[in-house]
């Protein structure tokens, strides 16, 4: 992970999602491949994991796997900081 920022858990909307280690598991031609130690953003209230899209083309690219159901996420921007609102106390409610 390059930057340590938090930001809002867009789960639960209440939590930060801070940068943590946890082990990835994804089934790949009908074998569990896991890969301990890697970089994840974890909320704090509700445990909702996201890991960085370059950590998943990376494990993607070893895997040699080419058609991904992240495919449309990789060209999305990475949430890096945590923007607090000025003079507000008002928190987002989940729709």
């Amino acid at each position: 992970m390059t930057d340590t920022s938090a930001f809002p858990c867009p789960n639960c909307q209440i939590g930060l999602c801070q940068p943590k280690r946890t082990t990835y598991l994804t089934i790949y031609n009908n074998m569990l491949v896991s890969v301990p130690n890697t970089a994840v953003w974890q909320c704090d209230i509700c445990q909702y994991q996201e890991f960085e899209h370059q950590t998943i083309l990376r494990l993607e690219t070893l895997l040699g796997i080419q058609d991904s159901p992240l495919e449309s996420l990789r060209n999305t921007p990475k949430i890096t900081s945590l923007e607090t609102p000025e003079s507000t106390t008002a928190r987002r409610v989940k729709p």
